[in-house]
């Protein structure tokens, strides 16, 4: 430890009083200069901009007519899914019912009567038991439509439809390499 003195008794050195005199007094010109503008601004009414009494009214009547007949411009187009991925998501989804039917069947031995019975229901799916154990699925999605007999193999149900699902890309015609 230093054995230095520190008299606390001295106050510390202000600075001069004029500092604060000019910093008062540039506040309160700043004060009476700002009530100056603003009764200038109150009793000259020709230096605000007024909006136009009939403004109001007509851009209702602008935003009415948009809102009820919107240009085209206004109106975006939902963006188109191409055919290939309706028919690879239509065929995915008949899958996953096909599998739901097997697994109810190997479950309780026999074919659900409808789709209710082996749970969620597809509106994009029909389903129709043809024998004891044969059964059909029919799918519809725009324009696409599937049909799928229980007797086929379930490559013939998906198809491409994993390899398009999966991101695999579009098949090509010829059945080269998937784009």
């Amino acid at each position: 430890m230093s054995d230095t003195y520190i008299d606390e008794s001295n106050p510390p050195n202000r600075p001069k009083s004029g500092e604060y005199g000019d910093v008062l007094s540039d506040v309160l010109n700043d004060q009476a200069r700002r009530n100056e503008l603003r009764k200038n601004a109150a009793a000259n009414p020709q230096s605000r901009t007024r909006l136009h009494p009939a403004m109001p009214p007509v851009l209702a009547l602008v935003s009415i007519w948009l809102w009820a007949f919107p240009p085209a411009v206004l109106r975006p187009e939902p963006p188109t899914i191409p055919v290939a991925n309706q028919e690879a998501g239509l065929r995915m989804e008949m899958y996953i019912q096909f599998s739901k039917i097997q697994g109810y069947v190997s479950e309780h031995g026999r074919l659900p009567r409808n789709l209710e019975e082996v749970g969620d229901v597809s509106s994009a799916v029909r389903y129709e038991p043809l024998t004891a154990s044969v059964f059909r699925l029919s799918g519809q999605t725009g324009t696409v439509t599937v049909d799928y007999t229980s007797t086929e193999p379930v490559e013939v149900l998906l198809a491409d439809a994993r390899t398009i699902v999966s991101g695999g890309g579009l098949p090509t015609p010829q059945g080269g390499p998937a784009i």
